[in-house]
């Protein structure tokens, strides 16, 4: 039997699959294009070519074209033709291209130019996610929440490239293989693929959207992380839990006053006076308050009164915790102290220290033994019996306070401990300068009261 004959037959019998209403498979679609192959490479092999021979194959092509609607459907005809050693010249390898247009393809080349600028944009934002998750340090969690947005962006960029732009890349053929195989399977018509292609950007880009507006809750939790940290005393990881924080929503505000607690902690002082600054920028009145203390530990008194009396307003204006106020009117009470206007100092002490009186405030002051101490200096001043008194019943409290702090005394045994060295609270070193004073006071008003 001639080889023409044979392939001719194979030819006949893979168009079989066609008589038949059932879906044609990617497979049987192969088949009859690669036996239409064999059968032009035969016959071009034979010098001469019988009319009856000529007739039949008419006759199967003619089935062929009559079919080619379901050959496009079944195979993404492009991606084959890469596969080829050459690039094919037999037009049943063009039946995609065949087809009679349909009234949409006409608006093909703007869902495309919409699909490229929606890849474009997705790609923008996972550039921004990236390098924000990145640039406080990744993490474990921060590497895994940015490796599959990514992966899933430059995969459906990839595939979305024209022909021409990926006929040299073998990765890029099958990504745009597999999507234009899973659009045939789901049964989606050839002229609607452009629009499918530019729906599922938009839903990538919508899915980029949403995880790059989740940013500040992310950042959120990485804040109540850090600050679980410094509650722990893990101070490092505390710092970088924070600044992941600050990295993903830079107005996180509570991030940067937390921070800045930390760098204070550490006597990094500059870097804690700019992360204040940065919460006072967001009105938060307990930024407004360290700030301030950390001018009048630099002796940089107009800004630190500046800063409180902005503080105490917004204590007007927005809900506060008490301690939070007493803070603001008892560092106002020591830069006025030392800007030698004390009546406002005394003032502002007062305010303090009856904030102070209240059980449940005085729970959460670690430094409750500041205003009497301070106030001691401030009626210290005054030069007048009555003031001397008043004075020296605030040294003691002041004393008395400082001592039996909680922060430093854990057992009795620390009382005298605290009483004989001088220790004052670590968080609130000028404390230790008031306790030294507030013994000397105390000691010298008990040798004139023993002198005959």
């Amino acid at each position: 039997m001639p080889y023409h004959t044979l392939v001719l037959s194979q030819y006949r019998a893979a168009l079989q699959s066609l008589a038949t209403d059932s879906t044609l498979s990617h497979q049987q679609a192969l088949e009859i294009l690669c036996a239409r192959d064999a059968l032009h490479n035969a016959l071009k092999q034979e010098p001469f070519i019988p009319a009856e021979l000529l007739e039949c194959i008419h006759e199967l092509d003619a089935q062929l074209q009559q079919h080619k609607q379901r050959i496009d459907q079944a195979l993404a005809l492009s991606t084959y033709r890469h596969s080829l050693p050459a690039k094919p010249n037999g037009w049943w390898w063009y039946l995609d291209q065949q087809r009679p247009p349909h009234r949409l393809d006409r608006y093909d080349w703007v869902f495309k130019g919409l699909t490229f600028g929606g890849w474009s944009v997705s790609l923008a934002l996972l550039v921004n996610i990236a390098s924000r998750f990145l640039s406080g340090g990744p993490g474990v969690a921060g590497t895994s929440a940015i490796i599959v947005p990514t992966l899933i962006t430059l995969l459906k960029a990839k595939s979305d490239l024209t022909e021409e732009e990926q006929k040299d890349n073998d990765f890029s053929e099958a990504l745009k293989k597999g999507f234009e195989e899973l659009l045939t399977g789901l049964k989606v018509p050839k002229f609607l693929h452009a629009e499918t292609k530019f729906l599922s950007t938009m839903a990538l880009l919508l899915g980029l959207l949403g995880f790059w507006f989740s940013l500040p809750r992310i950042s959120d939790s990485y804040g109540e992380r850090g600050l679980e940290h410094y509650r722990a005393g893990e101070l490092s990881s505390a710092e970088a839990d924070y600044q992941r924080a600050i990295a993903l929503d830079p107005d996180n505000a509570k991030a940067h006053y937390n921070l800045a607690v930390v760098y204070e902690d550490w006597l990094q002082l500059k870097k804690s006076k700019q992360e204040y600054q940065l919460a006072v920028s967001a009105k938060i009145p307990r930024a407004y308050n360290n700030l301030a203390r950390l001018y009048i530990l630099e002796g940089d008194y107009p800004k630190a009164a500046n800063l409180l009396v902005e503080g105490l307003k917004l204590t007007t204006e927005q809900s506060v915790y008490p301690e939070d106020q007493y803070n603001l009117y008892k560092n106002l009470g020591w830069v006025r102290f030392k800007q030698n206007r004390d009546d406002e100092a005394k003032i502002a002490l007062e305010k303090a220290l009856k904030i102070a009186k209240n059980p449940k405030v005085a729970n959460y002051l670690p430094n409750r033994a500041s205003a009497s101490c301070i106030l001691a200096q401030v009626l210290e001043r005054q030069k007048k019996p009555e003031a001397a008194k008043e004075s020296l019943k605030q040294w003691e409290h002041c004393r008395n306070l400082i001592i039996t702090n909680l922060s430093i005394s854990k057992a009795n045994k620390w009382l005298d401990l605290a009483n004989d060295l001088g220790i004052g609270n670590r968080l609130i070193p000028e404390e230790d300068t008031w306790l030294h004073l507030a013994n000397e006071r105390i000691q010298k008003a008990q040798q004139q009261k023993q002198r005959p």
